[in-house]
C-alpha cells in the first residue's frame, strides 16, 4: 500500500519535456524503470531508474530510486535516497512538491529503526601510521571509525593497510534488517624484511644467476706459488746468460785470430739471446702467477685433478731454458 501511494504522488508530478538528447533517455528509462517495478523485475528497475537519475536528476526519479531500493531490501540506500529528496524538496512552495516532501520525511523516517549497521573499530592503540581502512574495496574516511553505520545486508571484506606492514583482511556478514555488527582493525604486524636476491643476465636468454650466501671454496695456490718461484729461476737465469754473454763479447775484442774471434762473437750473440728469452718468460711467469693467485676462488680441485706441477730445465748447445709442465 506504501508503493501504490508513493507511485500516485509521484503521478502528480509532471516531467518536463527536454529538447536535449539525454532528457529523452532519462525520460525512457525512467518509464522502463516503472514497467519494470510493476512487472516485479525490482532489481532491474533500480538499475533503469539510476541511469535515468544520473541523466536528469529529478526529485520524481529520486523518489522512485529510493522505493525499488526498499523493495529490493537495500533499506540503508533507501534510507539515504528519501533523506536526499527530504532536504531537496524542504523548501517546496508549491502543492505537489510539498506533498513529495511529506512522502519522503515519512519514508525516511519509517526506514530508520529497520537499518542494519556496521561498526569499524580501530583503537587507539592500533592506529598505526598511514594506515587506511576499507570496506568492499571503498576507503572508509577515519571520521567514520568507531561508529555505527548504516548498512545495506550483505558480506563485507574489511581490509586495512599501512606502509611497512603486512595486509589484514576478514569478512562479516550483516542481515538486511535490524542487525548491528561491530568489526576491529587489530594492529598490523611489521611486514617481513626480505632482503633482494639479485639475478644478472650478461645478454638476452642467458640464465639468471643468484648469489649464494654460502662461502665459496678458495682455489689452490700451489701453481701460482709454482710459476712464482719458475719467474725467479728464469731471470737468475736470464741474469747468469746476460754476464756469460758480456764475458764473451770482452773475449771476443781482444783475439787476435779472426776465426776464433768470429766464433766469440756468434756464441756470445747466442747468449745474449737466450738471456732475453729467459727475461720475457720470467716476466711471463710472474704476471699468470700474480693473475692466478688474485683470482675469484672457485670449487677445490679434487683429489683426481688436483694440481700438478714440474720445472725441467732445457739446454742446447747454443742456450738454456726452463720448462714448465703440470695440470691446473
Amino acid at each position: 500500500m506504501k508503493l501504490i501511494r508513493v507511485a500516485v504522488l509521484l503521478a502528480l508530478v509532471a516531467r518536463a519535456a527536454h529538447a536535449q538528447p539525454s532528457g529523452a533517455q532519462a525520460e525512457t528509462l525512467f518509464r522502463e524503470g516503472k514497467d519494470l517495478m510493476s512487472k516485479g523485475k525490482t532489481a532491474e528497475a533500480c538499475v533503469a531508474f539510476d541511469a535515468s537519475q544520473k541523466l536528469d536528476p529529478t526529485i520524481a526519479t529520486l523518489l522512485n530510486q529510493a522505493a525499488c531500493r526498499e523493495k529490493n531490501g537495500q533499506f540503508a540506500t533507501a534510507w539515504g535516497e528519501f533523506l536526499e529528496a527530504e532536504r531537496q524538496t524542504r523548501s517546496a512552495t508549491d502543492d505537489a512538491t510539498r506533498k513529495l516532501h511529506q512522502v519522503a520525511a515519512s519514508h525516511a523516517a519509517k526506514l530508520e529503526p529497520r537499518l542494519s549497521t556496521l561498526t569499524i573499530t580501530v583503537p587507539t592503540e592500533n592506529r598505526v601510521g598511514g594506515l587506511q581502512v576499507l570496506r568492499a574495496g571503498e576507503p572508509v574516511d577515519p571520521g567514520a571509525w568507531n561508529k555505527a553505520l548504516p548498512v545495506d545486508g550483505g558480506s563485507y571484506k574489511i581490509t586495512a593497510t599501512a606502509p611497512g606492514n603486512a595486509e589484514w583482511s576478514s569478512m562479516i556478514t550483516i542481515g538486511d534488517e535490524r542487525d548491528a555488527k561491530t568489526i576491529e582493525i587489530p594492529r598490523l604486524k611489521a611486514a617481513a624484511l626480505v632482503p633482494p636476491r639479485v639475478s644478472a643476465a650478461p645478454h638476452a636468454g642467458a640464465p639468471a644467476t643468484v648469489p649464494s650466501d654460502e662461502p665459496q671454496p678458495q682455489r689452490s695456490k700451489l701453481v701460482p706459488v709454482a710459476l712464482g718461484g719458475g719467474a725467479i729461476a728464469l731471470a737468475g737465469g736470464a741474469i747468469g746468460f746476460a754476464l756469460w754473454a758480456s764475458s764473451t763479447y770482452d773475449k771476443a775484442k781482444t783475439e787476435p785470430d779472426n776465426a776464433k774471434q768470429d766464433s766469440l762473437w756468434h756464441s756470445a750473440n747466442s747468449r745474449r739471446y737466450v738471456a732475453a728469452g729467459l727475461g720475457a718468460a720470467s716476466v711471463a711467469c710472474a704476471g699468470v702467477a700474480v693473475w692466478l693467485y688474485l683470482r675469484p676462488g672457485s670449487e677445490a680441485p679434487s683429489e683426481a685433478h688436483a694440481s700438478r706441477v714440474h720445472l725441467a730445465p732445457i739446454v742446447s748447445g747454443d742456450g738454456a731454458g726452463l720448462l714448465l709442465l703440470g695440470s691446473y
